[in-house]
């Protein structure tokens, strides 16, 4: 005989019982087991959750509302490039294509004409007014007309012509069913959608903090909950969220190749490791082709964590890894090679900016970049204020304070160096007077990377902030539009040695009382920043 509880649990009887007579009998409703509610279960995970998983859930839902204020706070279309890329959008979900850059010279041919009609993708006329002034001078002429060209030093330039065009599609095809939804109502109504709809993406942004560096430290608690709290309060990281352009779902993709590198690092790189790095490194290139440099970064990190000399290890981790993404990317190369003959379509960009460097096409050395205080200035009121078109800056006072703080932490990555060389000379001593090395291990700092793969984790993560800048001085040698916003893929590494430099000087009692001071701090920028500044610009009355 068989008793059959609510809960598909199963009790037989012994083999002589069975000669009575089998019926089945089902315990009454009293005596069931109940079934837990939907707020009893959220209750128990809550309590069943550590410190840190709490923390994180917490500053998630903060992300969220904070991202939904920003969509809200800043007006239509101010955010940069946010009606090329609305343009990008449009072409792509309308036409199924991808919008193309003109050529000069056909162009030309084609202006002299008589009866000229322009033919070339550009943006909508109902853009124009007020919209097109927040975008670069060679889209808008400054006058109350629609534009079709423009004239610089007696010669005719196409004005409104879409220059997001040589961007990967991926953002935008992930768009194109909103759009679809949408694209009968009002261009404002449509992008406070597009601008909620990619908040969850730098959310995930934050999530990818709090798994990389848990990876690397995994007993340091005060790392784990200032870590993602820096990158969730850091404000272009918000903002960029909160807006529609396609630089936080390269953030986000390279977050998560940075995630999956440490994990790498640590387990010696298993194929399915590899397979997921490539993945992730592939999507983020499909984002934005500044992705590039992480390249540079995964070679690194798969060298160095398996040894230079084992080239039998890393390299085919690496062909996989490289033929992962390159199955991901070929046909978007394929297109920019067939399109423009070249893989990025910047020299058609630049033939068309005629106001680029003043129109000379003579760009600047990486070393007068990397040398000029004022290029540097410019970069850091970029990193924490301007927002967008370099509408909103930020108080000289203000950056200043935040570039002090940002030298205590340099200063303190230094003492951290120094203290980690210190510990490591300890343990060679202990094992040359016999002592077993991973007991010495043991015995050490457990807030310092001392295993070999944490010290290639860290160093991977100055490598990643170093090629993020050396990408934007790069960049700024052709176009004098280079921009902070392009090293923000490197976030979570900057925010990794920024909370370890302002972890070294406070002894491990203080480090909870620290990690509240810094989270507070945080809290309160952002306050001061829109209290003081984003919210007055755009409300004078305020």
């Amino acid at each position: 005989m068989s008793l059959h509880l609510d809960r598909a649990v199963t009790i037989t009887e012994p083999p002589h019982a069975r000669e009575a007579p089998q019926t089945d009998t089902v315990l009454p409703a009293s005596s069931r087991i109940p079934r837990m509610t939907q707020r009893e279960r959220l209750v128990q995970a809550i309590h069943a959750a550590s410190v840190q998983q709490r923390f994180l859930a917490l500053l998630l839902v903060i992300f969220l509302f904070k991202g939904i204020i920003i969509a809200f706070v800043f007006p239509p279309y101010t955010g940069h490039d946010e009606v090329a890329h609305y343009a990008y959008l449009q072409i792509l979900a309308e036409q199924g294509r991808i919008p193309l850059i003109p050529d000069l010279e056909e162009w030309r041919n084609q202006y002299e004409r008589p009866g000229y009609q322009p033919s070339f993708d550009r943006m909508s006329e109902e853009f124009y007014f007020p919209y097109a002034r927040y975008t670069t001078s060679d889209w808008f002429s400054g006058h109350q007309i629609v534009a079709y060209a423009v004239t610089f030093e007696d010669e005719p330039y196409p004005s409104g012509w879409v220059y997001t065009g040589n961007h990967p599609p991926l953002f935008y095809l992930l768009l194109t069913p909103v759009f679809w939804l949408l694209q009968h109502t009002s261009i404002e109504t449509q992008l406070y959608v597009f601008r909620l709809v990619t908040i969850p993406l730098g959310m995930l942004t934050v999530l990818f903090a709090h798994l990389t560096v848990r990876t690397i430290f995994p007993r340091d608690r005060f790392l784990a909950m200032t870590v993602p709290a820096f990158v969730a309060f850091q404000p272009q990281i918000a903002y960029e969220a909160a807006m529609l352009n396609n630089d936080i779902l390269a953030i986000m993709f390279t977050s998560a190749v940075i995630w999956m590198l440490v994990l790498g690092l640590r387990r010696r790189f298993p194929l399915w490791n590899c397979l997921l790095i490539g993945l992730f490194f592939g999507l983020a290139m499909l984002s934005k082709s500044t992705s590039v440099t992480s390249a540079a970064v995964i070679a690194f990190a798969m060298v160095l964590g398996l040894g230079i000399r084992n080239w039998r290890a890393w390299l085919p981790r690496g062909v996989v890894t490289a033929g992962i993404a390159a199955l991901l990317v070929w046909p978007w190369l394929l297109y920019m090679g067939a399109t423009y003959g070249d893989l990025s379509a910047l020299e058609r960009i630049e033939a068309l900016q005629w106001w680029n460097y003043g129109g000379s096409g003579e760009g600047r050395s990486i070393w007068s970049m990397l040398s000029d205080p004022d290029f540097f200035w410019e970069r850091w009121r970029e990193t924490w204020g301007a927002f967008g078109w370099r509408l909103i800056e930020l108080d000289t006072v203000v950056l200043r304070w935040i570039l002090g703080v940002t030298l205590f932490a340099t200063v303190g990555l230094a003492v951290y160096a120094v203290r980690f060389l210190l510990t490591q000379r300890g343990i060679d001593a202990a094992e040359g007077a016999g002592q077993d090395r991973g007991v010495a291990w043991d015995q050490a700092d457990p807030t310092l990377a001392i295993m070999p793969w944490q010290v290639t984790a860290v160093v991977t993560m100055g490598v990643t902030c170093v090629l993020a800048y050396y990408a934007i001085l790069q960049f700024g040698t052709t176009f004098s539009l280079t921009q902070a916003r392009y090293y923000f893929p490197a976030i979570v590494p900057g925010a990794i040695l920024f909370m370890l430099g302002v972890r070294a000087w406070f002894p491990r009692t203080w480090l909870p009382y620290v990690g509240a001071v810094t989270f507070l701090g945080l809290v309160g920028l952002n306050l001061l920043i829109y209290t003081a500044y984003v919210i007055p610009y755009w409300n004078p009355g305020v």
